[in-house]
């Protein structure tokens, strides 16, 4: 018998330790993808969503969202979600913004509800689909740079999970950090300061991805030039702003509006021939004219004609600057 409770015994000591073993080289494996993804250049929401997901791995959630902190004010905003968004007390204001994960940044310390110390029987939500919430600080160099809220509906987050978030969080801190100091200065290098839209450098990596596009997948884009007619720029502010925004708004997804300064504009209209585009831009043209009672003259350009690179496509465009409609 004591042989049996012996054997027993050590089975269960095996099987705990090797699931420990499993739960730390998970952990680690989470960490080395964090490394990995702050390394990645892409895209700052694709790369908040792989994030996410690689705070899934380190601890199970059905709704889950990510804040970060501003630049400049320091407010807490949602930047991506997995499942539904979720918080606790979004009505209620705080220093850092609406919400518990706002109180949460603002203290700087996590909060767990039900506290995972106790033991309810009973869930403290009102909500009958909501069993857990979960809003904990992502800490760099004394500073909070987000917020993870988690939520869960079929059990409460223990200790133990607790305690995996907190060894890892390190590592998302680190990541997150990375994440946004690197899109701030991207930021800061493709976006013109007066109007905020992105500016000549912006333009030219892009067109240089939808050349490199353009050659594999054999797909077509078009670059046009706008440039404002009248009097110095410098006496036409407000039609300079007008134009901004006539632009950027008539601008899809994929394409892109920049700003070259001095009255000029460059647009790239993505997957569009030159016929489509000159049709797309004497609407801008008609437009801003009724808006703001200016000529603008275009110049197009068109990846068929197989440019050599970005700049080459672009002296095309200016090349072409046509006159006023």
């Amino acid at each position: 018998m004591q042989s049996q409770r012996d054997g027993n015994l050590q089975h269960d000591e095996r099987g705990e330790t090797g699931h420990e073993l499993a739960l730390a080289a998970e952990e680690m494996a989470v960490q080395l993808e964090l490394v990995k993804l702050a390394d990645e250049e892409l895209p700052l929401g694709v790369a908040y969503k792989r994030f996410l997901d690689l705070a899934h791995r380190a601890i199970a959630f059905e709704h889950g969202t990510l804040h970060v902190t501003e630049w400049g004010s320091g407010r807490l905003v949602p930047v991506a979600v997995r499942g539904n968004s979720i918080d606790l007390a979004d009505q209620v204001r705080f220093a850092r913004g609406r919400g518990l994960s706002a109180w949460v940044a603002q203290e700087g310390r996590p909060v767990v509800i039900p506290d995972p110390q106790t033991r309810a029987e009973r869930s403290p939500f009102q909500d009958g689909g909501l069993r857990a919430f979960l809003a904990f600080p992502l800490v760099q160099n004394g500073m909070v740079a987000g917020v993870l809220a988690l939520a869960r509906s079929d059990r409460i987050f223990t200790p133990d999970e607790f305690a995996r978030l907190g060894r890892v969080s390190e590592s998302l801190a680190g990541c997150l950090g990375r994440l946004r100091r690197t899109a701030r200065l991207r930021e800061l290098v493709y976006q013109d300061p007066d109007t905020g839209m992105s500016n000549h450098h912006h333009f030219l990596a892009r067109v240089e991805e939808e050349l490199q596009r353009a050659r594999q997948h054999a797909v077509e884009f078009t670059v046009a030039v706008v440039q404002l007619e009248g009097t110095p720029v410098r006496d036409q502010w407000p039609m300079v702003e007008t134009i901004t925004r006539r632009l950027s708004g008539s601008m899809r997804s994929c394409d892109l509006a920049v700003t070259f300064g001095s009255g000029r504009w460059g647009l790239l209209l993505a997957g569009v021939s030159p016929d489509r585009a000159a049709s797309v831009v004497d609407r801008i043209r008609a437009d801003v004219r009724q808006a703001a009672g200016v000529h603008l003259r275009v110049g197009l350009a068109a990846s068929a004609d197989a440019p050599a690179s970005a700049q080459a496509l672009l002296d095309r465009a200016v090349a072409a600057l046509s006159a006023p409609a």
